[in-house]
């Protein structure tokens, strides 16, 4: 081999070796974080991440049966921030953590009444590994590691099972970027649903620890909750926020004798002045169309005037229901509805000599519910069965 061909081998193999990817991890080092856990330390944080053992688990990891808890692990570690407990998570894995596939990020009660929860978005919106699409709840009462912990009767992983929870119970636009985005409006406050962690027997032999809706957090704008909605009240104020929720109503008649009960569909709401341009006056304007699902009562919904009687009353009574929650909102102070961001838009130079204290403002705000829930459908019989 002449001198020239020999350069020419060497050069394609220093070019060959050079050319491939030293770095590269194959999806059997990776460790999936599904799930993720913050909950208050004496010494700063304790941060806990659900990982997933796709070997163990039988069929899609988005669905199916639980079988036992062998499904996931749960590693948690203290330090002064994410940064620092995630290093010492890394180093006790033999896997590399991936947290971009992440589902969910439980925040104890605990760690909102004594930090700061907007440093913990800091490393979630600096580090571009991190994925703002996952949902933000509170875990009330105990620990929100406790959460990731239990397994779920019906789905492999706790996390998977809230967020399938809330996705099919009309629960839209609670992510973490959307959390960050109404803390840093100054027309908006967040809101936050809030998960419970309770007792439940699945079956005549095994009882297990289970975490349900317990309802939604209004956080003012230090993110400290103010007060808590129970599920029904928070349904209704995520409608009114414009993150839909509210599913459908039962309602007594007004003889007494019977209910009616309806579903709801195509939630909106709309945010607008009173006539005469008053800025203390807004009107809080929501829609819906509404199937009856049951009646109980002796009308026949198959007659015109009984059609027209059940609208009106359902919209009197779905007004008094929401001007009732609105009322207590505004007790607390802070403004999920966004009001504030409808000051901002339309009357900009009034919105400066209020933003400065408009959790205090918005309590002198007179804000009147007006429901438009149009009947679509009564089902197939006018009448109850007798």
């Amino acid at each position: 081999m002449n001198r020239q061909a020999m350069l020419t081998s060497i050069t394609l193999i220093i070019l060959l070796s050079s050319s491939g990817c030293a770095d590269i991890v194959e999806p059997n080092q990776l460790a999936f974080v599904i799930g993720s856990a913050i909950d208050h330390d004496e010494n700063g944080i304790e941060v806990s991440h659900q990982i997933v053992i796709p070997s163990k688990i039988s069929g899609n990891v988005k669905g199916g049966s639980s079988s036992d808890s062998e499904n996931f692990v749960v590693i948690s570690a203290t330090g002064k921030d994410i940064f620092e407990a995630n290093m010492k998570i890394q180093r006790r894995m033999s896997r590399r953590l991936m947290e971009n596939h992440r589902m969910l990020i439980a925040i104890s009660e605990e760690y909102f009444e004594k930090h700061d929860i907007s440093k913990l978005f800091d490393k979630l919106n600096r580090d571009p590994a991190n994925n703002l699409s996952n949902i933000s709840i509170m875990i009330k009462g105990g620990r929100a590691k406790d959460f990731l912990m239990n397994d779920h009767p019906l789905e492999h992983l706790s996390t998977i099972a809230a967020q399938k929870e809330m996705d099919f119970n009309g629960m839209k636009n609670f992510s973490s970027r959307q959390l960050v985005i109404d803390y840093l409006s100054e027309g908006s406050r967040p809101l936050v649903p809030v998960f419970n962690i309770k007792e439940s027997k699945v079956n005549n032999k095994e009882t297990k620890q289970i975490a349900f809706l317990f309802g939604f957090a209004i956080l003012d704008k230090n993110l400290k909750v103010k007060g808590i909605m129970d599920d029904v009240e928070g349904s209704e104020v995520a409608w009114m926020a414009g993150k839909e929720t509210f599913q459908g109503v039962t309602i007594p008649w007004k003889d007494g004798n019977g209910t009616l009960s309806f579903k709801f569909t195509q939630l909106k709401r709309q945010i607008y002045s009173n006539k005469g341009d008053d800025k203390n006056r807004i009107i809080l304007s929501v829609k819906a169309q509404a199937y009856l699902i049951e009646n109980t009562t002796s009308l026949d919904m198959f007659e015109v005037d009984n059609i027209i009687e059940v609208q009106k009353y359902l919209n009197e009574q779905i007004q008094k229901e929401l001007q009732e929650t609105v009322d207590k909102v505004q007790e607390w102070g802070p403004d999920v509805f966004g009001i504030g961001e409808h000051f901002h838009r339309k009357y900009p130079y009034w919105w400066k000599s209020k933003k400065g204290n408009w959790e205090e403002n918005f309590k002198e705000i007179d804000v009147k519910v007006k429901p438009n829930i149009r009947i679509r459908s009564f089902g197939t019989g006018g009448e109850r069965l007798k």
